[in-house]
């Protein structure tokens, strides 16, 4: 794991226009992340945990397949020419939120990658984590945003009074959260994720990755799904389109009380949904154009398939589900990369100090997993 940058992509600038007070930051962003998880674990009178992503839809073992018909822009890291022509893969689907919700709340879901066998030195760990959402940017322009929304998740107030000012405070940061989330998810299966920040992708380019499912028929899922997204649809519908009204739906809706839907009723379906078939995704990545139009160090421009379309880069196909406790205690973070792909921009690079500060504030585990205890027996 790094935990300094030597040298910025030309389109990376430090905050302040100095690495020392940049680096300052971060290492308060870290304490900040601390006491937010001793918050949580006083509240729920537990040991800490994940102040993000904590709950756990399922952990899954497969295949990250490189397409051979890629093209030679993208060859590069993992993708090169010279690169093997598939990954041993370890996946964790989970929700966004520090506690264990049920899963029609309004949060993002998230997909963790750790792909094996990337580097076969003895000194080396052999993994790197590609971390995505299904919102296709983070919710915050950069880190220090982003930590802000974080406290006040953490301690939403009366009725979800702090979180709501926090919100009105920051409209485009609320704009890309009701879009994100104000809505039911059928399956985890037929999401997209994205990366959210920038990626290296080889020695100069910069990228964005994201994968799409390759099937997304919602049909498939049970009828009481079916009714929660016609009654969810008819909800929104009635409560008016301005932002300050799908914000206030967004808070009622978080606390919400019970449904007759089972609260785990994401892992269920991902469960019967891959005692069928492997469950498959497009791993695409989209290439910088330019900070005009693929800004780096803004996290809440999108980058725009108009601008930069997505290039197929590898099929991945889970098909092993594992249990729990196999992702558990694992530390998935953008802390693991390579060179060639180094994440960038103020929220790449402090990440790697909030997963740091949050993994450590667990006891995560400092040891890689077994690529071998993947293997179907």
């Amino acid at each position: 794991m790094l935990n300094t940058v030597d040298e910025l992509h030309p389109d990376e600038r430090y905050k302040f226009g100095s690495k020392e007070k940049e680096l300052a930051e971060f290492a308060d962003h870290a304490r900040r992340v601390t006491e937010a998880q001793k918050i949580i674990a006083a509240r729920n009178a537990s040991l800490p945990n994940r102040v993000f992503h904590m709950k756990t839809h399922g952990c899954l073992s497969g295949v990250l397949r490189l397409l051979p018909d890629r093209p030679e822009s993208v060859r590069h890291g993992i993708f090169a020419n010279s690169a093997k022509s598939a990954y041993n893969v370890l996946a964790r689907f989970s929700s966004g939120v520090g506690v264990a919700q049920h899963d029609l709340k309004p949060d993002v879901r998230g997909l963790a990658l750790k792909i094996f066998g990337v580097d076969d030195r003895p000194d080396k760990p052999g993994t790197i984590d590609f971390l995505m959402t299904n919102s296709p940017n983070p919710f915050g322009s950069d880190q220090e945003e982003f930590v802000r929304f974080m406290e006040a998740n953490v301690d939403p107030g009366i009725l979800g009074a702090n979180l709501l000012q926090f919100l009105v405070r920051h409209p485009d940061v609320a704009r890309l959260l009701v879009k994100a989330t104000l809505k039911v998810v059928p399956s985890l299966a037929t999401e997209q994720y994205w990366s959210g920040h920038a990626y290296l992708l080889g020695p100069e380019q910069a990228m964005k990755f994201n994968v799409r499912p390759v099937i997304d028929d919602i049909t498939q899922v049970d009828s009481e799904v079916q009714d929660e997204i016609g009654a969810f649809d008819a909800t929104r519908e009635s409560s008016g389109e301005s932002l300050s009204e799908r914000i206030a739906l967004w808070v009622r809706l978080r606390e919400a009380g019970r449904s007759k839907l089972h609260p785990d009723y994401l892992s269920l379906e991902l469960r019967r949904r891959l005692s069928g078939a492997s469950i498959k995704f497009i791993l695409s990545a989209q290439l910088a154009k330019g900070n005009h139009l693929t800004p780096v160090e803004d996290g809440l421009v999108a980058w725009k398939e108009s601008d930069s379309p997505s290039i197929p880069l590898a099929e991945l196909s889970l098909d092993r589900l594992l249990e729990a406790d196999a992702c558990a205690n694992l530390r998935f973070t953008p802390g693991h990369f390579i060179p060639e792909h180094r994440p960038l921009g103020n929220l790449g690079r402090g990440r790697i100090f909030t997963y740091r500060a949050s993994q450590d504030g667990r006891g995560a585990s400092n040891e890689e997993p077994s690529e071998q205890a993947l293997q179907r027996p």
